[in-house]
């Protein structure tokens, strides 16, 4: 005859006390209580014991401890336990799938999986600080308000569409661009990390309209003394009208010109040196410093001449001006949509090429552009230096 377990009560558990040896007392159906002897502590575990469904070995799993854990709550747990093993389910195995399932869905939600990627992005690729920053700015306005805190493995192609169709809608497709090849990159990065099995945002860009292709806003070259005029009367402050005029007289990008550093300049033989990590191809650019260019150091040196950077920050002077600093300052003299700071590059280029006294290698020189002919750029590395001094005092 099967063996009768009297059912345990309150009363029964709470009263029975640790002597010397361990004692277990039974509630039927695998459920019991274990005492540990008193030198050990006297603690009350619960325990279910059970056969494992593949194996058929015998096993038992820690549920908790009395009183902490109750009667009721412990039989609660034995019947949920009794039901996975009618599936065929071994409950241990559960458990950890469904705790690794809730560590998955709060460490690798999209947003902290973005910020491990862009960690690595930065050390790897070299990127800025401000680039980086930038990017960061453009996930926290576009991405993160509806799916930042939703597990990566969770976000589906569709999910990404509807999320994005917003700034479709809103016509700011170059925006839409951006975000969609930096979700790109973040679910490719994830999938390295076997963290996903496939990239949802692969294909995405076709789903939505194609931004047009257009050139940097940029003024006529009749247009300049209009802007320079302004420029000389605008409310802007002296640091930032002097940076817009280096941009002008040095063709460098924005990011190149308040990256301008004490320490690269050369004044004896009138050149700018800057590394190659500040550039956009990497590799080291010289710039001819004209007597009006060499005119704004010795205005700016009593400013910032003891520090590391020409054109320093006004809220944090350790650090050098952003590079939207120029872009701001031209919206706010009304030039925005006809003139950005990256545009003052093709004024300048235009006006040089209209003159016909300098020729193209040595514009596209002073412009830091690569070669389009990769033969051509191995065996003609040619900086041009003589031209381009002539160019920039022009």
């Amino acid at each position: 005859m099967p063996k009768v377990v009297i059912k345990l009560n309150d009363t029964q558990i709470r009263n029975t006390k640790p002597g010397e040896k361990e004692v277990s007392l039974f509630d039927g159906e695998g459920l019991f209580v274990r005492i540990s002897p008193s030198a050990k502590g006297g603690k009350k575990n619960w325990y279910f014991r059970y056969t494992v469904p593949t194996t058929r070995k015998r096993t038992k799993m820690s549920l908790g401890t009395y009183p902490h854990l109750t009667l009721a709550q412990a039989r609660s747990l034995r019947d949920q336990y009794l039901a996975l093993l009618a599936q065929q389910v071994d409950p241990q195995q559960h458990n950890a799938e469904k705790a690794n399932a809730l560590k998955a869905a709060t460490e690798h939600t999209l947003l902290v999986v973005a910020k491990k990627w862009l960690d690595e992005k930065k050390r790897t690729s070299g990127i800025t600080n401000d680039h980086a920053e930038d990017i960061w700015r453009s996930l926290e306005r576009n991405v993160f308000p509806g799916l930042g805190n939703v597990p990566i493995k969770e976000i589906r192609p569709k999910l990404l569409k509807q999320h994005l169709d917003p700034i479709e809608q809103r016509g700011i497709l170059e925006t839409l661009r951006r975000v969609i090849s930096r979700l790109n990159e973040i679910f490719r990065w994830a999938a390295t990390e076997e963290l996903i099995e496939f990239n949802p945002a692969d294909n995405l860009a076709q789903r939505f309209t194609k931004p047009k292709k257009q050139n940097m806003p940029a003024l006529p070259l009749s247009e300049l003394p209009r802007f320079l005029a302004t420029l000389n009367n605008a409310s802007v402050r002296m640091e930032t009208r002097l940076l817009i005029e280096w941009q002008l007289l040095t063709w460098v990008r924005p990011g190149e010109a308040v990256r301008a550093r004490w320490a690269d300049i050369d004044k004896i033989n009138r050149l700018w040196t800057i590394p190659a990590d500040f550039m956009k191809m990497k590799k080291t650019h010289k710039v001819p410093l004209s007597k009006e260019a060499l005119r704004i150091l010795d205005t700016m040196r009593p400013l910032s001449g003891h520090r590391e950077w020409i054109f320093p920050s006004i809220k944090a002077p350790l650090q050098h001006m952003h590079e939207q600093t120029a872009n701001a300052a031209i919206i706010r003299m009304g030039f925005g949509g006809e003139l950005v700071a990256h545009g003052m590059r093709s004024i300048a280029r235009t006006a040089a090429e209209e003159s016909g006294k300098f020729r193209s290698e040595v514009l596209e020189a002073a412009l830091a552009h690569p070669k389009k002919d990769e033969i051509v750029a191995a065996y003609n590395r040619a900086e041009y230096l003589a031209e381009r001094d002539a160019l920039m005092q022009w």
